[in-house]
């Protein structure tokens, strides 16, 4: 899973869009990878409804830069 998500960091161009459908389990252990690696990330519910256990993942890399460090 780790593997996957480096190669479309590597991939997504800022503001990429990912769309993941699987079980909510398998989603939210993705999310927190998504999470971790600067991602914005949202678990939504299936077109059938909540009660479905399969749910999407809808994920946007961000753009980000590290913090300038003073230079004295």
């Amino acid at each position: 899973m780790e593997s996957i998500l480096l190669e479309m960091d590597r991939i997504l161009r800022p503001e990429g869009t990912v769309i993941i459908r699987d079980d909510v389990d398998m989603l939210v252990k993705v999310k927190s990878a998504a999470d971790g690696m600067r991602w914005d990330s949202q678990i939504v519910d299936h077109e059938d409804g909540p009660l479905v256990r399969e749910k999407l993942l809808l994920v946007v890399k961000t753009y980000w830069t590290t913090e300038e460090q003073d230079q004295q």
